[in-house]
């Protein structure tokens, strides 16, 4: 069997209503099926992963299915670009849609340089982060949304993952701000940040590229929020081009965050303790913003 031109590598841990979704825009890629393989990482066995994968499965979507202790997405992304086949890699969220010209996109924009980072903007359905199965309308609090709701009308469905991708796109107008940054950075700069366009919901490189930074630090462990660009601040420092799509976009089906504000904060203190480069220190109250997320004082080394 030929190897795939690009594997399509997704942890998932307890969202397995976004995860069905997302995988039914895997089917929907123009490339065809035959062209990726998608790998499928159960970081420690949540409960509904099986009957999403068999629903893709069964749906024509070919999928590797690996389990991992409950390690966090760092370790379970390098889990799956172990057992990925393709020259390739593309790292995917498992409660995100991607537009279906994005792997086609993707690969034609990798091929062009072996140190190459590919990117597109993520928009935010934000809409669906009251519901636990954006699809049948059901609400984290277990009620369901009434069928003659006029939000009813903008739930996504598989078919419509499938079929019908210009009613998902026309709610993709919102980009938070940390997407917004993203953008900016890699237009604009500073060059000691454009590590930040490691960031985004279906981040692509070559996987010799990928193994030679050390792939993704599974120290990390459960903590959220900078797992993602700390891979890319090092594929920075060995030379590599961030490159944002145009055309192409995948949307975030939004949900709660239970414990985001002590793990991002965490998250960084990781990443600095790492490196020590004052630009983490940087962009981390770049990220913080306005937002209500607690403020920290930073020394002057981070300062400077």
């Amino acid at each position: 069997m030929p190897a795939p031109a690009i594997s399509v590598v997704i942890p998932t841990s307890g969202k397995p209503e976004r995860l069905i979704l997302a995988l039914h825009s895997l089917i929907a890629q123009t490339i065809g099926t035959a062209r990726f393989e998608s790998i499928v990482v159960a970081d420690g066995a949540p409960a509904g992963t099986d009957r999403a994968v068999a629903a893709a499965r069964a749906a024509g979507l070919p999928i590797q299915m690996l389990r991992t202790p409950a390690a966090g997405q760092a370790s379970a992304r390098n889990h799956g670009a172990a057992a990925a086949r393709a020259a390739q890699l593309l790292f995917m969220d498992d409660d995100v849609l991607l537009s279906p010209d994005y792997l086609a996109e993707t690969l034609a924009l990798l091929g062009g340089g072996v140190r190459r980072v590919v990117r597109a903007p993520v928009y935010v359905l934000r809409y669906l982060a009251a519901f636990r199965d954006p699809e049948r309308g059901l609400r984290y609090d277990g009620t369901v949304l009434a069928p003659g709701s006029s939000l009813a009308t903008r739930l996504v469905t598989r078919r419509m993952v499938r079929e019908n991708w210009p009613a998902i796109a026309r709610q993709c107008i919102h980009r938070n701000r940390f997407e917004r940054l993203v953008s900016q950075t890699l237009a604009e700069g500073p060059a000691d940040e454009v590590w930040l366009g490691y960031s985004g919901s279906g981040v692509a490189l070559g996987r010799r590229f990928f193994e030679e930074a050390g792939g993704y630090d599974s120290g990390f462990g459960l903590r959220w929020g900078a797992e993602a660009i700390e891979l890319g601040y090092r594929l920075m420092k060995l030379g590599a081009s961030f490159i944002e799509a145009r055309g192409i976009f995948s949307a975030h089906m939004d949900h709660p965050r239970e414990t985001a504000m002590a793990s991002f904060s965490e998250s960084f203190d990781y990443f600095f303790a790492k490196h020590r480069v004052p630009a983490i220190r940087r962009v981390e109250a770049k990220i913080r913003g306005g937002d209500r997320w607690p403020g920290r004082i930073l020394s002057a080394t981070e300062q400077a």
